[in-house]
């Protein structure tokens, strides 16, 4: 299958979607649309037409498949990677810059955790941001700096030990200090200023920015 000259794609898993309130600025980019297997059942309630589904197939439902019989599947059956990790290495053959992905977290806590350390292991590959009705979740190393509304919740989950952590524009400062899961995370700060700058020496760490709508 060739692609259609897209660098950034829409990933849909299997998990908790966001509502079509949210999701549609997702989609007015027009992204290339792939479904991870089962991700293709939580399409059809929202009338989206992927350009693609991959998986090993267990979860996509016959109607599902059926509905979207004009629709290009890629059966890819190996037990050692999850349908997610299936749907990236397409994206990597095929050159993709970035891929937001949605469907990657809530209902089975267990696959959450599965797709944090995906995300971990992907990253440095292809720029990825997990979407889900509550927040934006992506990994930093070394170091990163992005816009925010004042009051926005900031949650910085450590993913081992984290040290030579310093933070600029939170509500409570972090001064080259270290962040591990158990004995300190960096959970429930808050945007003290428009643009946040976090930057650590060692280690990964995940960055939750709450939407902005969400109260505390």
């Amino acid at each position: 299958m060739k692609q259609k000259k897209h660098t950034h794609a829409l990933i849909i898993c299997n998990g908790e979607m966001p509502s079509s309130k949210l999701l549609l600025p997702l989609l007015k980019t027009k992204p290339f649309i792939v479904c991870a297997d089962g991700g293709a059942n939580k399409v059809r309630a929202f009338r989206i037409v992927p350009d693609c589904i991959i998986g090993d197939l267990d979860s996509i439902t016959q109607k599902t498949r059926l509905f979207f019989s004009f629709v290009p599947i890629i059966h890819n059956p190996d037990q050692d990677s999850t349908d997610l990790e299936k749907v990236l290495e397409y994206l990597l053959a095929n050159h993709f810059a970035s891929a937001t992905i949605v469907g990657a977290t809530g209902e089975r806590p267990d696959h959450t955790m599965a797709n944090f350390s995906i995300l971990l292991k992907y990253h440095r590959k292809i720029a990825l941001q997990f979407f889900d009705e509550r927040c934006t979740i992506e990994i930093v190393q070394n170091k990163i700096r992005f816009h925010a509304v004042i009051g926005q919740q900031i949650s910085l989950v450590p993913m081992g030990k984290c040290s030579g952590i310093t933070t600029k524009g939170l509500k409570y400062l972090l001064k080259n200090e270290s962040l591990e899961l158990g004995p300190r995370e960096g959970s429930s700060n808050e945007a003290a200023a428009s643009t946040i700058d976090i930057s650590l020496k060692s280690g990964s760490l995940l960055l939750f920015k709450i939407h902005p709508h969400i109260k505390h």
